[in-house]
Formats: structure tokens, sequence, C-alpha cells
């Protein structure tokens, strides 16, 4: 027995796939269909983080300048080369227009917390 396999004799194995075309259509059709799947939590978790950006910003200038919301605009963009880091920002604006940064809520903003460690 020279050969381990007779079945085999003359095979020669080609090195590219069998079926480029149909390969690379599954390859796209799944990356579509991941897309597809993660897109939607994506986007319903910034906007619910921008949300809860802007009703935190309006909150703490509320607690920071002791006046009303008619009397100072805020803003929360997101921004990625902050002075604090990365993340959501909050910035109030007077009605002379002087602006200024007022907190850094970080990736994922929450709820403020008056008096941490204090019985509320």
């Amino acid at each position: 027995m020279t050969d381990e396999h007779p079945e085999l004799a003359g095979y020669e194995p080609a090195d590219r796939p069998r079926r480029p075309g149909r390969q690379r259509a599954i390859r796209i059709a799944v990356l579509v269909a991941l897309a597809g799947m993660v897109l939607p939590i994506v986007l319903s978790t910034f906007s619910v983080a921008t949300s809860t950006a802007r009703s935190t910003c309006a909150a703490f200038a509320a607690a920071a300048t002791g006046s009303t919301t008619d009397d100072v605009t805020t803003e929360a963009p997101f921004e990625l080369f902050a002075a604090g880091g990365p993340g959501w920002q909050c910035y109030v604006t007077a009605q002379n227009g002087d602006r200024r940064h007022l907190a850094n809520f970080g990736m994922f903003p929450a709820a403020p917390r008056y008096g941490v460690g204090t019985n509320t």
C-alpha cells in the first residue's frame, strides 16, 4: 500500500473557495442583519442619554444659579475632547451672554443626586 487513501489519488486541492460570489453575498447579508439589530439599540441609547443630559443640566443650572430656567439657557452637548474627559458637558449661558461650564456628566449621564451621603 503506497497510498493511504486511494480514493484521493489524482486530487489536487484548489487554493480558492469553490463559490466566492455566494460566500461574499452571505457575508454581506450577515453584516446587514447585524447592523439592523445593533443600530436601533445604539440610536435608542443615544436618544435616552441626550434627553437625560439635557434634563440633568437644567436641574444642575437651577440649583447652581438659584434662578428659574427663564433667566439662564442650558445646553448639554456630547464632547469627545473635553477638559474633563469625553462625555456629556453642561454649559450655562446667562442673559448677558456669559457662558460657563457647569458640570461633566461622563459617558452615561444620570439624574442629579443632591446631598450625596445624606438621607433625603
